[in-house]
């Protein structure tokens, strides 16, 4: 073989050899297509599971706060009914005092002494009680309401209508529009005719 038949048949070796690295990098593509292909798809289902989990997750959080934030309210209303209730029951104490002076008052003013000192003692207790918001119920003349007043007796009395409250036996309190302590009354009553 000369040279030049050895260097054709190299040639064409050599040829033959680009054209089966060009099938084979043909045969890499197609697969690398593919391939990227089942990446990318396999990919995109990993994103949207994850994606998925994550705002499952998220919306477990959200109850979850919302949850602790109801929780949180709830609590500081309660606290806040607590403190209002012991609140309530000191200025129920103290009202029975105030109802001790107003009647300590009346006695020695009745018996003809200086009343001046418990007069100011009085008007000070009433300036406490104003300031939580404790006004007393009114009944004079008023109509029975089963809501603020509590009968202890019904008198016949032709003057006044029937269920109109004639005398009051303990005066009644409201602390911020409920109330503390029901105003103890007597109410009149249709006379019966025999």
């Amino acid at each position: 073989m000369s040279e030049n038949e050895k260097d054709e048949n190299s040639l064409i070796e050599s040829q033959e050899n680009m054209e089966r690295n060009d099938e084979s990098l043909d045969d890499v593509k197609k697969i690398h297509e593919e391939f990227k292909g089942e990446i990318s798809q396999t990919n995109e289902e990993t994103i949207q599971a994850e994606t998925s989990d994550l705002n499952l997750l998220l919306e477990k959080e959200k109850e979850k706060s919302l949850r602790l934030l109801a929780d949180c309210q709830n609590l500081e209303k309660q606290t806040i009914d607590r403190i209002n209730a012991r609140g309530d029951k000191i200025i129920l104490d103290f009202l029975t005092v105030y109802e001790d002076f107003i009647r300590a008052k009346n006695a020695y003013e009745g018996e003809g002494r200086n009343v001046d000192s418990l007069s100011s003692i009085i008007k000070n207790m009433q300036s406490i009680l104003d300031h939580y918001e404790v006004k007393p119920i009114e009944v004079k003349g008023k109509k029975l309401d089963p809501k603020l007043h509590e009968v202890v007796q019904e008198i016949e009395d032709p003057d006044h209508e029937e269920g109109i409250i004639v005398k009051e036996i303990a005066k009644g309190y409201i602390i911020r529009d409920e109330v503390m302590k029901y105003s103890k009354v007597c109410v009149s009553k249709k006379l019966i005719k025999k």
